[in-house]
């Protein structure tokens, strides 16, 4: 036999050995496939570990819901308390004036220093809540005839609630409308604080600067079409008022001649 020939006998030997060793399998080497009940066995075991880490998630939210509550009913409990005491109180009183009504019609309170101390410190504190300019009260009672008028007025759009009314404040005393972060400050406090050099907020950038000069537009076109709309109100008025005077006065000369 030539030396070809024994080489392609020895190989072709070792590729059934080859092929007989991958049918059989080497233990050493790799396990056997795991059998169908080993399966499932492992897949029933993952199922009860998510059912159990889910009881575990539920009990932990349950937990906490259960201390809201608690702490929500702790801090809650003073105020029950309080409005529970004031119903007492409150019925005491009524008990009290309906006895007291057979004997006395009228009953006078009188005013102490405290009660008065107590409504202005509460009046304090409303004002200390209000975020932002409130409109002064000249101006409010000087609009509180041209309540019709000045129910509806339109300030445009993109405006901040109450930031409007706060503008038309400034507008009707004549003062510079305060830019964004100078809330608090004075006309005259602001003059004060540019004069030295400082660069108020709102003025550092032109978007800033750009908005802020349309929100002023928006609100001085809008009070003055409000004047135009009550001074004309105002010049009806008169008029009317002129014509029922002159009828007035033509019924009157009519009568005198009767």
């Amino acid at each position: 036999m030539s030396q070809a020939a024994r080489e392609d006998a020895m190989w072709a030997e070792r590729r059934e050995e080859r092929g007989k060793r991958g049918e059989r399998g080497v233990r050493n080497i790799w396990g056997a496939s795991p059998l169908m009940h080993e399966i499932h066995a492992v897949y029933e075991e993952y199922e009860r570990m998510e059912a159990e880490q889910e009881r575990i998630a539920r009990e932990g939210e349950e937990r906490s819901r259960q201390k809201a509550v608690e702490i929500s009913e702790k801090r809650d409990k003073p105020k029950r308390e309080k409005i529970k005491k004031k119903s007492k109180k409150h019925k005491k009183k009524k008990k009290k004036k309906t006895s007291d009504s057979s004997e006395s019609e009228e009953e006078w309170v009188e005013v102490t220093k405290e009660m008065r101390e107590a409504e202005a410190a509460k009046e304090k504190l409303e004002e200390a809540s209000m975020i932002g300019p409130s409109v002064p009260e000249h101006l409010l009672e000087k609009q509180a005839a041209l309540v019709d008028h000045t129910k509806h007025v339109n300030y445009g759009k993109d405006m901040l609630r109450g930031e409007a009314a706060a503008m038309a404040a400034y507008i009707a005393q004549g003062k510079r409308i305060p830019r964004r972060g100078e809330i608090g400050l004075s006309s005259a406090e602001i003059s004060e604080f540019e004069k030295i050099g400082y660069v108020m907020s709102g003025t550092r950038h032109k978007s800033m600067e750009a908005t802020r000069l349309r929100k002023e537009n928006q609100v001085m076109t809008a009070e003055e079409k409000r004047l135009l709309s009550g001074f004309t109100h105002d010049e009806r008025k008169k008029k009317e008022e002129i014509v029922l005077q002159q009828f007035r006065s033509f019924i009157e000369s009519k009568k005198a001649k009767n």
